[in-house]
């Protein structure tokens, strides 16, 4: 017994050099301030209920249709789903470990010439959670899962915005196809036109060759838009599982609500991605705590009930033999790793933190980029229809005074490529607004 001095003075010095070493670490908190200095908002684990939701930026059926059944049935989304329910069910392996471990066990030994004689046990072991490790352990995984359940949320209104995307794509290339159509067609009338005024003797036939060409090169043009087209229902398709014969859609561009008239009352700390960060940094700052924890003497007890007898009806509910057993362990020398490993769960938590900033400053470049996209698509496009309205009506001027002989094909072929020109890029830049304006309010966090 004179070495039990000895011993309860080295575990205190290896007590007090564990307590002394250990920093402990609030990136939280920093995660909070950054976002309230660069946004103006504040994260908060509650849910809070966004101004708009997402599928009120394109609320019409034949998008809700497609949209519902999407949620059922992308594959990537339920994998993510797997993927959170496997969190939860680890939440719960982990927080079992706080409470005891019941145990029973029976068994029966017989040899040749002996009667069988039958062993009954139950075994209780707990490890006492006197520091709190298991339950930071247990918070660690918490957060995990609640991250698990941030990535699922944020999957689904990825999803949803890209079956709105994809549902004015076609809107988009359907309009496209009739425009080139509509091209293809005065193309032919003006080789008819041309082939009337030759059979007249009033022109040369050498401007049939110009405008064959001119038609050949917008059919090509036809033939891509539908090639797009195609792809873009094989895209949707994939998203939703719908197949082409399945689909209903408009050929004009539906209306997508602007969601920056809400913009002031809009919190970027709801935005999945941001929290999901946030709680890794939560789950790290849990894990460091559990690796200093491991520097500390644990507290186990040990429990048991045995009885031994020939009948098995006394082996199980006769008088039995127990034995209670505390354990007090800690480390004395390990060549520093249990050391090593607080500093690797503290560097956890940094890198945690700096994720964090990245995802918070890529979220604010977007919103920045998606508003100022806005107000340059907004501009593009006036300028562009008025250009359009304009283009028009000297094409009207132009057929007519071609068919009278005082212009010439090429002036009329110009006016004809830029009024169809015009109204391509009028198609483009409506798709790009309403686009835009869907990926804005993803930036913003509104969601499904």
């Amino acid at each position: 017994m004179k070495f039990l001095p000895y011993f309860f003075s080295v575990l205190s010095c290896c007590l007090l050099s564990a307590c002394s070493s250990f920093d402990d670490v609030h990136f939280d908190q920093q995660a909070k301030e950054n976002l309230q200095n660069i946004t103006l908002t504040n994260i908060k684990t509650d849910y809070q209920r966004p101004t708009i939701s997402l599928l009120q930026l394109l609320n019409i059926d034949e998008a809700n249709v497609l949209i519902a059944i999407a949620l059922e049935n992308n594959p990537s989304l339920q994998q993510t789903l797997i993927t959170l329910k496997t969190a939860e069910q680890q939440l719960k392996v982990t927080s079992s470990a706080q409470w005891p471990s019941i145990t029973g066990g029976l068994n029966a030994d017989k040899s040749e010439s002996n009667k069988a004689i039958y062993n009954s046990s139950i075994n209780v072991a707990w490890t006492l959670d006197i520091w709190q490790q298991l339950a930071d352990a247990s918070q660690a995984e918490k957060a995990n899962a609640v991250a698990s359940a941030y990535a699922y949320q944020g999957a689904k209104d990825l999803l949803v915005a890209n079956v709105m995307k994809a549902y004015l794509g076609l809107v988009q290339f359907a309009q496209l196809i009739a425009i080139e159509a509509e091209r293809v067609a005065t193309y032919k009338t003006n080789e008819q036109v041309i082939i009337d005024r030759y059979r007249k003797g009033l022109i040369e036939l050498n401007e049939l060759d110009t405008a064959k060409s001119s038609t050949q090169s917008s059919q090509a043009t036809l033939v891509d838009y539908q090639a797009q087209y195609q792809q873009a229902l094989r895209d949707l398709t994939l998203l939703t599982g719908v197949t082409e014969n399945q689909l209903t859609y408009r050929q004009v561009f539906p209306e997508v609500l602007l969601p920056l008239a809400n913009i002031e009352k809009q919190n970027l700390g709801r935005r999945p991605d941001l929290q999901q960060a946030y709680q890794g940094i939560i789950a790290s700052q849990y894990q460091h705590k559990v690796a200093y924890k491991a520097l500390l003497p644990s507290l186990s007890l040990n429990a048991s009930i045995t009885n031994s007898d020939a009948n098995l009806h006394d082996a199980l509910f006769g008088s039995s033999a127990w034995q209670l057993l505390g354990q007090l362990s800690a480390p004395l020398f390990n060549a520093g790793k249990l050391t090593s490993e607080v500093e690797i769960a503290k560097l956890a938590a940094e890198k945690s933190y700096w994720g964090f900033q990245e995802t918070l400053l890529l979220a604010v470049n977007e919103v920045d980029k998606t508003i100022a996209q806005e107000q340059s698509i907004s501009q593009r496009l006036a300028l562009i229809e008025s250009a359009l309205i304009s283009a028009k009506q000297s094409e009207n001027i132009y057929t007519s005074r071609y068919r009278q002989g005082t212009v010439s094909l090429i002036d009329l072929l110009n006016i004809q490529q830029q009024t169809f020109s015009l109204q391509t890029q009028v198609t483009q830049l409506k798709y790009e607004k309403l686009n835009n304006r869907i990926s804005l309010g993803l930036a913003l966090g509104l969601g499904v």
